[in-house]
């Protein structure tokens, strides 16, 4: 049985883990995945045979399409058109075709405003509400080496090995579990599913999947794939799913994490600063006098309750007010805001906490301290000083917290745990299957 034991220095139950069930084969030798991360809303696109020989169809009609062919797509009038080779730009008259590969190749496909992504295996595309829809059609095992190095990193092999294999078996697992059932399609985004960026990102992480292959968790009573969840950073403590997903799971429960404390950089601790006025704007108060915090047992914020001067109050959950000052499409950095793992404590205009931390926000272009004029870490300073004061929001980790915290397993694999250790220690009650 794989139940976490927090004795962590030895994992005794990591040994429990080793043992291989036999059960139906679940995982789809190909996998469809529909590319809505950065092609959902397509309008032109181009799509260009990098590698082997693909047929295209169009209109019922089947041509050979080689290495070197290219199609563009676009719309003029609300009508699909395109353009074959570079030839004359003609009318889509259905509203679906594919590039279906003879053998092993693969397709550059690229947007007016982005760089290419190249996908192995084949596409089917249809025009949809004014936009392409692009779905990749590919071999489960590709899937995955376009995940693990965009979950965590190519550079993780040198000394984070075991951790790259944790992550493969995780990903696996998660595709097994939310393409069963008859259900064949899975995202590419990180925000719905899990991240897959195609070809182009693949390299050592690709040696985690092949020395992997095949290996899921399962739940050790149900014999079932598991909900294998995870994210950056735990913060030092992981967090219950039903904390998190409203919904109890016996694989994905709280306990203290101490692989996750003292690595991942920005991640491991941060700091946001927000003014009182700017924090009262963001949830329709006037400048908060006061924030109270309650917590989960974790240590994670379940809601967060705020008051104006006015005597008006609101009371948000934790998750929703990350939200608010989640940093989204920008760089990761240490004066953000990352989770729902924090502190909050009210500082006066006029006290200066950055000369004892050796912290700076904003530039020290005049003399004494600039809180007065900081609207918050994320929007920078004010021309005016405001006498309302600031709050300080110092946090741990980044993401929700549930499952394997991708950062501790690294932690581990730098310690000398395997892969099997890292999945025992933050999975509970579940096993190695290999399907």
């Amino acid at each position: 049985m794989l139940r976490i034991v927090y004795r962590v220095p030895f994992l005794c139950a990591a040994l429990l883990i080793c043992m291989l069930i036999q059960v139906e084969p679940c995982q789809a030798k190909e996998i469809s995945v529909e590319l809505v991360w950065k092609l959902g809303q397509a309008g032109w696109v181009e799509i260009e045979v990098e590698k082997g020989d693909y047929q295209l169809i169009v209109d019922s009609t089947t041509r050979n399409f080689p290495a070197g062919s290219s199609i563009q797509l676009g719309w003029g009038g609300w009508t699909p058109v395109l353009r074959i080779n570079h030839e004359e730009f003609q009318v889509l008259r259905g509203a679906v075709l594919e590039i279906k590969g003879i053998n092993s190749g693969s397709l550059s496909v690229k947007t007016p405003e982005d760089k290419a992504v190249v996908y192995r295996g084949d596409l089917h595309l249809s025009w949809q509400n004014s936009h392409w829809k692009l779905v990749n059609r590919v071999g489960s095992e590709d899937y995955l080496k376009g995940v693990v190095p965009i979950e965590m990193s190519n550079e993780w092999s040198n000394g984070g090995s075991e951790a790259l294999k944790a992550q493969a078996v995780a990903a696996r697992t998660f595709l097994v579990k939310h393409t069963e059932n008859g259900k064949k399609a899975i995202t590419d985004s990180p925000d719905i599913d899990q991240a897959y960026a195609g070809k182009l990102v693949e390299g050592e992480a690709s040696v985690a999947v092949d020395a992997t292959r095949g290996e899921i968790l399962v739940d050790e009573q149900s014999k079932q794939p598991i909900e294998a969840l995870y994210s950056s950073h735990s913060g030092g403590y992981t967090e219950d799913a039903i904390n998190v997903w409203g919904k109890s799971d016996a694989n994905n429960v709280a306990h203290p994490d101490p692989f996750s404390q003292t690595v991942g950089g920005a991640a491991n601790r941060w700091r946001f600063i927000v003014s009182a006025p700017v924090l009262g704007s963001s949830f329709g108060l006037g400048p908060v006098q006061k924030v109270e915090l309650d917590k989960y047992p974790s240590g994670r914020v379940k809601s967060v309750r705020m008051e104006d001067g006015f005597g008006k109050s609101k009371t948000v959950t934790g998750r929703t007010f990350v939200r608010k000052f989640y940093p989204y499409g920008q760089p990761i950095r240490e004066f953000a805001f990352l989770g729902s793992f924090f502190e909050a404590r009210k500082m006066a205009a006029s006290q200066d906490p950055f000369r004892k931390s050796g912290l700076t926000v904003v530039p020290q272009t005049e003399q004494g301290p600039l809180l007065s004029k900081l609207y918050s870490s994320a929007l920078g300073p004010s021309t005016d000083s405001q006498p309302y004061g600031v709050y300080i929001f110092d946090g741990r980790g980044w993401g929700h917290g549930v499952g394997m915290s991708q950062w501790g397993a690294y932690h581990m694999s730098q310690l000398g745990y395997n892969y099997k250790d890292i999945l025992s220690f933050y999975y509970s009650n579940a096993l190695i299957s290999k399907t």
